[in-house]
């Protein structure tokens, strides 16, 4: 099968394409090569062709697609400053562009999109008294002054997080509302022009050579940047949000499978394991041998979801699931970051210009 892999250069879309190089099929990747995720032209693998280009331009795309029978569309814009046009240029725009292509003669019979636990938000909550419920996004004056935990959007009381289902999305940032869109996107025009579409809602993706120089977000490469540099891990608000982190390779695994045996709708891509950013943390430190003391002072990040704990049911009814445990994956990540070189303090020029934008903020 011939597949072309937008964003295949990086680190999900890359390991994707070794995994179906290995398979017999035919890759080409469409890349930018931007920074932070990129600090020069990468050695992909002998038979992956490299077609270096932007979703943001129509030639780019055309001389991309070719023959290709799929289309894995992993390149994406995600950031949590304040760049939001940039964010919709990419993930909504750039899809759009994709779709006014494929309606005129192309080989293309598939889409499949990577996209992101993030349109759920707050996701499903369980009240005592209101049953199961959604809640708005928290209040910035609630985070201001340390309260985490959002309330229940009926009584205002106490409620739990719940796994969260692929039925109800309601995003709580910029980037979670450009990926929804991006999505309604394929859904819309794949039904309507009877291509194929799968969805695919990533969990926390980590795991070995995810690039450190990118300091944004990504809770394991930046703990160990840390660690590296003798500096404990700095928590955002408690440390005691829920995720699910997923080793890319199981995500690369569920991309190949999406290829043909995942009939068309979105999944959720994730462990099935819930663990707290702190649970996260002392593993990482145990793993490292360094005796430190995760730091929580407070800060906040505008528009993070409290919890997000996603429902892999569907997925994993498929025959799919997911191989990699969270120690083994901070154990493999470490290993891996100790050999690299040239490993700078990237997390500090990021933290300031989070702090100096207003992304991240401390609770009074």
């Amino acid at each position: 099968m011939k597949v072309l892999i937008t964003g295949g250069a990086g680190f999900i879309g890359q390991r994707t394409g070794q995994l179906l190089l290995k398979q017999g099929h035919q890759v080409a990747i469409l890349d930018n090569l931007s920074p932070p995720a990129h600090d020069g032209p990468p050695a992909l693998p002998a038979g992956m062709e490299l077609i270096e280009g932007d979703v943001r331009r129509r030639e780019d795309w055309v001389k991309a697609l070719k023959e290709n029978e799929v289309v894995i569309h992993l390149a994406d814009h995600h950031d949590y400053l304040p760049s939001f046009s940039k964010l919709f240029h990419v993930n909504a725009v750039g899809t759009a562009i994709l779709f006014e292509l494929l309606l005129e003669k192309t080989s293309v019979r598939r889409v499949v999109l990577g996209s992101t636990t993030a349109v759920y938000g707050e996701g499903k909550y369980r009240c005592g008294k209101d049953g199961d419920v959604y809640p708005q996004p928290r209040r910035v004056d609630a985070l201001e002054h340390g309260i985490w935990d959002p309330p229940c959007p009926i009584c205002g009381g106490a409620i739990t997080p719940m796994v969260t289902d692929e039925s109800v999305a309601r995003p709580t940032s910029a980037y979670g509302l450009s990926k929804l869109a991006q999505e309604e996107l394929v859904r819309l025009l794949g039904e309507r022009h009877g291509i194929e579409c799968v969805i695919l809602r990533y969990g926390a993706v980590q795991g070995r050579e995810q690039p450190f120089q990118n300091a944004y977000y990504g809770a394991l490469r930046i703990f160990a940047l840390r660690l590296a540099h003798n500096q404990p891990p700095l928590l955002l608000e408690d440390g005691n949000q829920l995720r699910d982190f997923i080793d890319v390779e199981d995500v690369a695994r569920a991309n190949v499978a999406a290829l043909a045996e995942l009939p068309p709708g979105a999944y959720n891509v994730a462990s099935g394991r819930a663990h707290t950013v702190m649970d996260l943390a002392r593993i990482l430190l145990r793993v490292a041998e360094r005796d430190m003391t995760p730091e929580t002072p407070g800060r906040y990040r505008v528009g993070d979801a409290r919890h997000a704990v996603p429902d892999v049911s569907r997925l994993k009814a498929t025959g799919w699931e997911a191989q990699s445990g969270l120690e083994a994956m901070a154990r493999a990540y470490w290993q891996w970051l100790q050999a690299q070189p040239n490993l700078d303090t990237y997390f500090e020029g990021a933290d300031h210009l989070m702090e100096r934008t207003g992304t991240v903020r401390v609770a009074r």
